[in-house]
């Protein structure tokens, strides 16, 4: 630990910073209730499938989020949601690579193609970039994903929006929780002496929460310590290599203000992790889940604090629905990695201002509009050097980094008595990069410059409601996603500034299906869709900088395919989950310098995925029983290795109502890929060396206990 880092920590807590607080209901929605993704308005039945709206929406709220969990990983909450693919790397170094539709899979480390919100706060920055260490899922109370084109309304991304949001603050009474869960990561085997070394992992987790007069509060923390479960090749006795330690802090105020409410939000994280990297198939096939030697030799870890907070206001100005709302944040990244050392320091906010309005035309026709503007600015300090066993080395790299985005949207929704309602919406977006380079040594040449990347997105939708309980869909729209500070500064060349060559990817999606629901008992959506792709973003690596990623532009590509959501109350106990997706991935145009990869698939992305869950639900207690198949998908772009099929199934039971006094006792126990498979959690496309894979633990068992205290 660096001798400032416990001040970075304290800072990390209370430094200001962002949000954007998107409305939308608390923990328990009602139902026929109302869901804002402003400026969308979409109907949520009692089940993950959105209603009336011209896109596919999945909304997962309450206990199904965090119940039998160690709310460690992303993939704990997000279970059965149809286009949505979580792999889970297990390593808190890079985070779980999230794909919506095919978009994100290139991701070397957090979140691309995707507009996350954290609490209303933007976790997907001006440049498209995203990540989402600092997010506490032992808190959450939703979680609400759009997929298909009028995602393009967020700004710079392309599959879709994900929006997490934490519990809302109890109403009454005041109550304190404490939760702690542990277990085992399965084992590794010590090479030199033939035994097996056990790993664990625990988590602990509070939260306080109630009214003061009008307001109301929030105020949680999360830490989880992390064997790890990857073999050290260096040391051969067994020890792992990839633990890691988080802790995050994070608190909401709700106060009403004039016509509306005012809420402010807080967050604050500390991550120490090691990095296992990826590993290729003679290492898997010794069977021990090793990390990658180059790895452990050059220290790769990461080590970041991040803080933010932020203000939302949301009420009536006039005879307007209006919100406004400012955020910052501040993290700062000490990460060595294979080849150098990055230092990087970045600040980032921003602000967005929406206004809503509706109207009667006629007896027969409503019509309805939003409108806002939102403008992000960020700033990175970037250092780099080499690495030296993990400690910095000679400098390679100075620059100044800033990223100034600005967006304009508008949409408006008729509804008429037809039982027709058409959506149509606009955006405007300007982001410019620019690169002050710092490290000017005679007779080389000033790396300083600028981008400016900016584009239209239009989209067009529609819904036909057949009857009460049926509804066709169907929508159109472009695209825009730029590369990220990281992916424009990484050059195999080795020089700074930004590449030159690297363009936005643009996509245009039109799509259409059709949901119903049975006597609130079954909810069915099936939706179809086809995105075309121009300068889709590539990555790849190179001999010189293994475990490196750099990224070109592919001309011509496509995603095709259909999802298949389903849920079923079977009976008064027992319920059903299932979310199918199929994807059709493939360059159409795509030709380097070595070779022509047209048709063939895009590496990273499974082609076909089936998620379950059946959960029998009762007052004494609960059981959920989740199994996964994923495809065969592809790792690099010549097509020439794939990671094999698996399916893996988890099992979690125990209750949440046990109650002593005042207290409430939630014991639980869960066990994660019971039938011991050995299987590939995620990959590296195109990885050099053919590292394409990142191996997922063994048979995982884990047992906690929670306990709610109320003051009654």
């Amino acid at each position: 630990m660096r001798p400032s880092k416990w001040i970075y920590r304290l800072v990390s807590s209370i430094s200001l910073t962002a949000v954007l607080t998107v409305p939308a209901l608390a923990q328990d929605p009602d139902p026929d209730s109302v869901v804002l993704l402003d400026p969308i308005l979409v109907r949520v039945l009692p089940s993950t499938i959105g209603t009336q709206a011209p896109y596919p929406v999945s909304v997962l709220t309450g206990s199904q989020l965090t119940r039998a969990t160690a709310s460690t990983f992303i993939e704990e909450a997000i279970r059965a949601v149809p286009g949505i693919q979580v792999h889970n790397r297990f390593n808190f170094a890079v985070g779980e690579r999230i794909a919506v539709r095919g978009f994100g899979p290139r991701s070397q480390f957090g979140v691309r193609g995707i507009r996350v919100l954290v609490d209303g706060i933007p976790a997907t920055l001006p440049d498209g970039q995203a990540t989402l260490d600092h997010l506490d899922l032992s808190s959450l109370g939703r979680v609400e994903a759009l997929r298909g084109p009028n995602a393009s309304l967020y700004g710079n991304a392309s599959g879709g929006v994900l929006h997490f949001r934490t519990a809302d603050p109890a109403q009454e009474p005041a109550t304190v929780s404490m939760r702690w869960a542990g277990g085992s990561l399965g084992s590794t085997m010590a090479a030199e002496q033939g035994d097996r070394v056990s790993h664990s992992m625990w988590t602990l987790q509070g939260v306080a929460t109630g009214r003061s007069g009008s307001a109301g509060y929030r105020v949680g923390f999360y830490t989880t310590d992390f064997d790890g479960y990857r073999r050290n090749p260096e040391t051969n006795d067994g020890t792992p290599y990839g633990a890691a330690k988080r802790t995050v802090v994070n608190g909401t105020l709700t106060l009403p203000l004039g016509e509306g409410l005012l809420r402010i939000v807080g967050n604050g994280m500390d991550l120490d992790a090691e990095n296992p990297g990826s590993l290729p198939q003679d290492v898997l096939d010794e069977g021990n889940r090793a990390a990658w030697g180059f790895n452990v030799r050059s220290g790769a870890f990461k080590d970041v604090r991040q803080g933010q907070i932020g203000a939302s206001w949301m009420g009536s100005f006039g005879s307007l629905d209006s919100q406004f709302a400012l955020w910052g944040i501040r993290r700062e990244l000490f990460n060595p990695i294979p080849g150098r050392v990055i230092d990087l320091k970045r600040n980032a906010g921003g602000v967005r201002s929406l206004f809503q309005g509706q109207t009667s035309l006629d007896k027969r026709t409503t019509f309805g509009w939003g409108a806002g503007f939102e403008i992000e600015l960020q700033r990175d300090d970037r250092l780099n050097f080499k690495n030296k066993g993990g400690e910095p080395g000679d400098r390679i790299l100075d620059q100044l980094e800033h990223v100034t985005a600005r967006g304009l949207f508008i949409q408006g929704r008729l509804d008429t008595v037809e039982r027709l309602s058409i959506l149509a919406g606009l955006r405007y977006d300007n982001i410019n990069f620019s690169a002050t380079d710092n490290f000017l040594i005679a007779g080389d040449p000033d790396d300083t410059g600028q981008r400016e990347m900016s584009a239209f997105s239009p989209s067009l939708g529609a819904v036909l409601s057949l009857s009460d309980d049926s509804e066709l869909f169907g929508s159109i729209g472009r695209s825009f996603e730029t590369p990220t500070t990281t992916e424009l500064a990484n050059r195999s060349t080795g020089a700074g500034g930004f590449n030159p060559n690297l363009s936005p990817q643009l996509g245009t999606t039109i799509e259409g299906g059709v949901r119903t629901t049975l006597d609130n008992l079954l909810g069915l959506e099936l939706s179809v869709f086809k995105t075309d792709i121009r300068d889709g973003l590539v990555p790849f690596e190179v001999a010189s900088d293994p475990g490196r990623t750099y990224f070109r532009n592919a001309a011509e590509s496509h995603h095709s395919g259909f999802e298949v959501s389903a849920d079923a109350k079977l009976s008064q106990s027992f319920s059903a989950r299932l979310a199918y997706t199929d994807v059709d991935a493939e360059y159409d145009v795509f030709v380097t310098d070595d070779n022509d990869h047209s048709g063939n698939m895009i590496p990273g992305l499974a082609p076909r995925r089936l998620d379950g869950l059946l959960m029998w639900e009762h007052t004494r207690g609960y059981i959920e029983l989740r199994g996964l198949w994923q495809d065969a998908l592809p790792v690099n772009d010549a097509n020439t290795a794939e990671s094999p099929a698996y399916f893996v199934s988890d099992l979690r039971f125990g209750s949440e109502q046990i109650h002593a006094g005042h207290f409430m006792l939630a014991p639980f126990i869960s066990i994660q890929n019971i039938g011991n498979k050995e299987y590939n959690a995620s990959v590296v496309p195109n990885a050099f060396g053919r590292r394409f894979f990142e191996p997922g633990p063994s048979r995982t068992f884990r047992f906690g206990m929670g306990v709610t205290w109320a003051n009654r």
